[in-house]
């Protein structure tokens, strides 16, 4: 009967932790790592909305290449202050394309920086695309933060 009792729990205690593992998207194993997110986010990224003709290539070794990026998220983000060279010699464009280098910024919150011309291009936001948190996509603000959902969203192609 003891043996029972003991099998019970210990059956308990691992449905336990298989289940709030599942509720914070973390592995059974803890939490992923900086380096784990870095090497996710590597690859070809292509926006959902519109015709999808945007796209973000993040390599390995941390550069990357924007084409046909919103422009609405790069230029004129600051009266007065600095511009990138490709929104000078293309104003009022409503796209641009850059390469420059990326570098995670926040592992826990999945941010990343952009940076061309040595300034900021742009920040990116992991933005999980299911409850499981297995998947995300990378989402873009041109505005504050202070909105459910990121204007633009780009999926791993």
């Amino acid at each position: 009967m003891v043996s029972r009792r003991k099998a019970s729990a210990v059956l308990t205690l691992i449905l336990a932790a298989v289940l709030l593992s599942a509720c914070t998207g973390a592995p059974l194993g803890g939490a992923p790592t900086h380096q784990a997110f870095e090497e996710r986010v590597s690859g070809t990224w292509v926006e959902k909305s519109g015709a999808a003709t945007a796209t973000l290539v993040l390599s390995g070794s941390g550069k990357f290449e924007a084409r046909n990026f919103p422009a609405v998220l790069v230029c004129n983000k600051s009266p007065g202050g600095p511009e990138l060279q490709a929104c000078l010699s293309n104003p009022g464009a409503s796209s641009i394309s850059v390469d420059g280098t990326w570098s995670v910024l926040d592992d826990e919150q999945g941010m990343l920086e952009l940076d061309s011309d040595g300034q900021l291009f742009s920040v990116a936001y992991r933005d999980f695309d299911s409850f499981s948190a297995k998947s995300f996509s990378l989402g873009f603000y041109s505005g504050t933060t202070d909105k459910p959902e990121p204007d633009f969203v780009f999926a791993r192609r």
